[in-house]
């Protein structure tokens, strides 16, 4: 467990690195926090954070029209959310 979590931190710091990749780093970005989101849900089925970033990843993209609006707070949010919630659960392991 201790193995997959350190894989969840992992993926997230390189999903943060590609922040300084501008428009392209947004999208990969959110590509690896929700590969990370699902690792994590695996191993923390009864994280209630987790449930609620998977339901606003999914009300985004429902609300989505694809263009770049105010909008883009939300993913932008996201981001640090995941992030809060990894290192979260750190403290209590």
């Amino acid at each position: 467990m201790k193995t997959t979590f350190k894989i969840v931190e992992i993926i997230n710091i390189c999903a943060l690195t590609f922040l300084l990749a501008g428009a392209y780093g947004i999208a990969i970005t959110g590509a690896l926090q929700v590969l990370a989101a699902f690792l994590f849900l695996i191993l923390f089925p009864k994280n209630k954070f987790i449930y609620i970033y998977f339901s606003l990843v999914i009300f985004f993209f429902l609300i989505w029209d694809g263009e770049f609006t105010w909008l883009f707070l939300l993913p932008i949010s996201l981001i640090f959310f995941l992030t809060f919630i990894i290192y979260n659960q750190k403290k209590k392991l």
